[in-house]
C-alpha cells in the first residue's frame, strides 16, 4: 500500500437502505419547501387584490367624509350670512348730529358681526341748524362699531351748506366727525365753479373743504362755503 492510499480520504460504503433513506429526507424537504412556496402564493394571490380593494374603499370613503365635512362649512357659512333689503341704519356723530345709512341690498357675516356690505350705498347726515348732507356711492362698507363707511363706485357728494357736487370714485366718510376724506382724483361743479384735486378732506358739513393738488400746487382750502 502506497502513502497516497493511506492518507486518502476514507469513503464508507452506503447499504442500499441507508441511501433510501436519505433520499427520502432530501425529498421531504423539498416538498416542505414547495408546499410553504406555494402557500405564499396562494397568500400573495388573495391579499394583493384584496389590499388593493380595501385601499380602493378608504379612498372612496375618506372623499366621502371630506366632501360632508365641506358641506357642513359650506350650510354654516350660509347661516351665518345675513342679507337684508332695503337696510336703514341709524346713529348720532360726536356732535349729536344724526345720520342715516341705507342701501339697496346689506349682507353681514355673523349675527354680532359689526361690518356690513352694501349695494347702492346713500347716506345723509344733518345738524339742527344746517341743511342735510348727501353721499350716494355704488358700493360701500358699514362699520357700525367705527361709525365708518368706505365708499368705492361713482361716488357722488352734496354738501348741506353748498350747491357743490362732487364726484370720486373713492370716499371714507367719518359718520362720528361728519367728515369725508380720500386719496383719489375729485372734481366739484357749483355756483363756485370747476375744482378739481387729487385728494381731500370735507369736513363740517361741507363748511370747510381742503384739496391736494398735484406739483407744487399742494392745497386749497375754501372756507365758510356758502351762498
Amino acid at each position: 500500500m502506497t502513502v497516497l492510499d493511506i492518507t486518502a480520504r476514507f469513503e464508507p460504503e452506503l447499504d442500499a437502505e441507508t441511501e433510501v433513506l436519505e433520499r427520502r429526507a432530501r425529498l421531504a424537504k423539498q416538498l416542505v419547501a414547495v408546499r410553504r412556496r406555494s402557500r405564499l402564493i396562494r397568500g400573495l394571490r388573495f391579499w394583493l387584490p384584496a389590499s388593493m380593494v380595501l385601499l380602493g374603499l378608504f379612498n372612496v370613503g375618506w372623499i366621502v367624509v371630506v366632501s360632508i365635512i365641506n358641506s357642513f362649512n359650506l350650510y354654516s357659512g350660509a347661516i351665518n350670512e345675513i342679507r337684508m333689503t332695503s337696510p336703514h341704519f341709524f346713529g348720532q356723530s360726536d356732535k349729536g348730529d344724526h345720520y342715516t345709512v341705507s342701501g339697496l341690498v346689506a349682507v353681514r357675516q355673523g349675527v354680532d358681526a359689526p361690518i356690513f356690505t352694501m349695494k347702492s350705498v346713500s347716506i345723509e347726515y344733518r345738524t339742527s341748524t344746517q341743511g342735510a348732507s348727501h353721499v350716494q356711492s355704488a358700493n360701500g362698507v358699514y362699520n357700525r362699531d367705527t361709525q365708518t363707511v368706505t365708499l368705492t363706485g361713482n361716488v357722488i357728494m352734496r354738501p348741506g351748506n353748498s350747491d357743490m357736487v362732487y364726484r370720486t370714485e373713492y370716499a371714507l366718510l367719518d359718520l362720528s366727525k361728519s367728515q369725508i376724506s380720500g386719496d383719489k382724483h375729485i372734481d366739484g361743479i357749483g355756483s363756485m365753479g370747476h375744482i378739481t384735486g387729487e385728494s381731500y378732506l370735507l369736513s363740517d358739513n361741507g363748511k370747510a373743504m381742503q384739496l391736494h393738488g398735484r406739483g407744487n400746487v399742494q392745497v386749497f382750502e375754501l372756507i365758510n362755503n356758502t351762498h
